[in-house]
C-alpha cells in the first residue's frame, strides 16, 4: 500500500484544508472548475516544460541532476530571486539572479488533483517518453514542479522567505506545508517530467547550445544594444591589459639586449600580431552592431509583421 501511494501522491488535507467546493479553479477566478478542455489548455500553458523536454539531450551540458539549492542558500550564493510565471524559466539562473515560478494555489487543492490530475498513476517511460499521453504528461509536470519545491524549501527559514517573496500562498503554515511536500520529496525520475531530471540550469550555456544546435537562443537576456555591448567591456579590458603588460615587458627586454636575440625575434612577430588583434577587436563592435540591427529588422519583416486581426 505504501508503494502504491508513492506512485500516486496527491495533496493532503494538511495543505489544502477542506476540499474546495468553489465553482472555479483555485487561484483562477475566471476558469470554471468543470471546464475540462479549458483547464487542460490552462495547465499546458502554466506548468508544461515541453520546450525543455525537447532539449533533454542537451540539458546535461547546462546543469546537474538534483542540483537545487534551498532558498536561503540562493541568497548565500549572491543570487537575486526573480519571480517568473513561465514554467520553462523555472530554476534557470544567470550571473546573480535565478528565476523561480510561484507555486500555484490549485496544486495545493485536494479536489483539483482528484478531478483533473489524478486520473491514473503517471509514470514516464524513459525508453520512449513520447508514449506518454497528454493527461499523464501534465501530471508528471505537476509532480516534477512540486519536487523542486521540496528542494527549495527545506527549512522553516526557507518557508518564511518563500512567503515573503510571494512564492507560496500566505494562508499556508509551516506544519501543513511540511506534511504536504514530503509526499513529493522522494519521487523518482520516472514519476516526473524529463526537464525535472535536472535541477538548476545555467542560462548562458543553454543559450549557447541551443544557438549551436537549434539556431536560436533559448531566452533573450538583453533587449537593447547598450546592454548587449556592455557585456564585452570586462573581457576587452582584461585582454587589453594583458597585451599591454606583455608589450611593455618585450620593450624592456629589447632595450636591454639591443644587438638581437630571441626577445627581438619574438617582438618582431608579436607586435604585428597584437596590433592586428587590437584592430580586429575594434572593428568587431561595428560589425556586431550591424548584425544586431539586421537581426532585429529580419525578425520584424518576416516574423512580427503580420497583424493580429
Amino acid at each position: 500500500m505504501a508503494a502504491h501511494e508513492q506512485t500516486r501522491p496527491e495533496p493532503s488535507q494538511h495543505a489544502s484544508g477542506t476540499e474546495n467546493e468553489d465553482t472555479t479553479v483555485p487561484g483562477q477566478p475566471t476558469l470554471p472548475f468543470n471546464d475540462d478542455p479549458g483547464i487542460t489548455s490552462f495547465l499546458t500553458a502554466d506548468i508544461s516544460t515541453e520546450r525543455l523536454n525537447r532539449l533533454y539531450s542537451l540539458l546535461f551540458l547546462t546543469g546537474k541532476p538534483e542540483n537545487i539549492s534551498p532558498l536561503h542558500h540562493q541568497i548565500i550564493k549572491g543570487r537575486k530571486i526573480v519571480i517568473t510565471e513561465r514554467p520553462d524559466l523555472h530554476l534557470i539562473w544567470n550571473c546573480d539572479r535565478i528565476f523561480i515560478k510561484p507555486l500555484p494555489k490549485y496544486l495545493l487543492s485536494h479536489s483539483f488533483w482528484k478531478a483533473h490530475l489524478h486520473h491514473r498513476p503517471a509514470r514516464l517511460e524513459l525508453a520512449n517518453p513520447t508514449l506518454c499521453n497528454p493527461e499523464d504528461a501534465l501530471r508528471l509536470e505537476a509532480q516534477g514542479f512540486l519536487r523542486t519545491y521540496s528542494r527549495l524549501i527545506r527549512h522553516e527559514s526557507d518557508f518564511d522567505m518563500a512567503q515573503r517573496l510571494g512564492l507560496l500562498p500566505g494562508e499556508l503554515d509551516w506544519t501543513g506545508w511540511s506534511h504536504f511536500i514530503q509526499e513529493y520529496a522522494y519521487l523518482r525520475d520516472t514519476q516526473v517530467a524529463r526537464r525535472y531530471h535536472y535541477g538548476e540550469l545555467r542560462l548562458p550555456r543553454l543559450n549557447s547550445w541551443t544557438m549551436l544546435f537549434r539556431g536560436e537562443r533559448y531566452f533573450q537576456i538583453h533587449y537593447d544594444q547598450l546592454s548587449f555591448f556592455s557585456c564585452f567591456g570586462a573581457p576587452y579590458l582584461l585582454l587589453f591589459g594583458a597585451v599591454t603588460v606583455m608589450l611593455a615587458a618585450l620593450q624592456t627586454a629589447v632595450q636591454m639586449v639591443p644587438e638581437g636575440g630571441p626577445y627581438r625575434e619574438f617582438a618582431n612577430s608579436f607586435v604585428p600580431m597584437s596590433i592586428g588583434l587590437t584592430a580586429m577587436g575594434l572593428l568587431s563592435f561595428p560589425v556586431l552592431w550591424f548584425m544586431f540591427t539586421m537581426r532585429e529588422l529580419w525578425l520584424f519583416i518576416f516574423r512580427h509583421r503580420q497583424l493580429a486581426l
